[in-house]
């Protein structure tokens, strides 16, 4: 069993809650807030496994039966309440966590409670739960983790300690990926970008042979950007309104892209390139834009994702971008 230090980022969650184990002050109920993929249920289950471990640290041991049961997923005093339908219904916490925390934990000191994808508790679920959070048993911990906070009643955030799940340095899911997944460096960082520092949406991107056919297709769309006649612009207008799940992803790529023209054109011999592999292309590529037209990129780029946003007609709003990045090219430049 691992412990905190296979967590990415959240140093100050981390050293919270160690803190908190220490001084015998852990609360009853927490509250992980962050985006998914984020790391809050790697949290929940490190300090699921402390506070269960016989050991009796600010770490699980790894070594003691409770370690090994949490290992296998196997802990008789540790739930992750689930739910079959799109919503937390009342019965699922009923059933799944009020009528069991009223019985003695089993084996260990604590009986726990993890109720991932919280925010999907309708009303007469939180207010189920509430009647457990206003009179907690002593051995009681529920972990509620979420990405969206707002759909929570007032009641239910004034009984729980809450803890943000920011971003992950980027440092940090740069150094993950390089020892995880052995990436270079420029590769990491690119996938660390555009995952938003989010250690498990940067994982499951390195592994993603979709995501490396669309960054090799971004490449190829920019780097034809000049000599792209309406024919060309025609199909990939298509070609990208058929993936209209996959646009938002391709237009990250083309912000980087654009990105590194500006890096590499304000200092060529100290930009870090995210499309490193591609820096003989980039420097070739740089010297065709001003610094005023690749600024025009940006805001095309940018205006495209908000119509996505608003559902307007994505065929349009392709076609139009293509055209004004097109016509914005400019000749080569002394």
């Amino acid at each position: 069993m691992n412990g905190f230090e296979q967590v990415v980022g959240h140093k100050k969650v981390i050293a919270h809650l160690q803190n908190a184990i220490r001084n015998h002050t852990v609360s009853h109920a927490y509250l992980f807030d962050g985006e998914d993929g984020a790391g809050k249920n790697l949290v929940a289950k490190v300090l699921a496994a402390t506070l269960q471990c016989e050991a009796g640290g600010t770490e699980p041991c790894g070594q003691c039966r409770s370690c090994l049961q949490m290992d296998t997923g196997n802990h008789p005093d540790v739930f992750w309440v689930t739910h079959e339908k799109s919503i937390l219904s009342v019965d699922d916490i009923r059933t799944q966590l009020c009528d069991p925390m009223s019985i003695l934990p089993y084996s260990g000191p604590k009986k726990i409670f993890i109720v991932d994808e919280a925010e999907k508790m309708n009303d007469q679920a939180q207010n189920a739960l509430l009647k457990t959070l206003e009179e907690p048993p002593e051995y009681g911990l529920i972990i509620l983790l979420t990405n969206n906070s707002e759909t929570f009643l007032q009641t239910i955030l004034s009984r729980v300690v809450r803890l943000p799940f920011l971003p992950a340095p980027h440092e940090d899911v740069v150094h993950f990926l390089m020892e995880k997944k052995k990436l270079p460096d420029y590769r990491a960082g690119l996938v660390a970008m555009l995952a938003g520092d989010n250690p498990g949406r940067a994982l499951a991107l390195s592994e993603s042979e979709e995501f490396q056919a669309q960054k090799d297709e971004v490449v190829s769309l920019m780097k034809g950007l000049r000599n792209m006649g309406a024919e060309k612009r025609i199909a990939t207008t298509k070609t990208l309104v058929e993936r209209k799940a996959d646009l938002p992803d391709y237009l990250d790529l083309m912000l980087v892209w654009v990105r590194d023209l500006l890096y590499y054109k304000a200092e060529p011999k100290k930009a870090r390139l995210m499309f490193a592999a591609e820096k003989d292309a980039i420097a070739e590529e740089s010297e065709y834009y001003t610094f005023e037209t690749l600024s025009r990129f940006v805001a095309e780029i940018e205006e495209l994702r908000a119509k996505m946003k608003a559902n307007v007609n994505p065929e349009a709003s392709v076609w139009t971008m293509l055209c004004h990045m097109a016509e914005q090219t400019e000749t080569r430049y002394e």
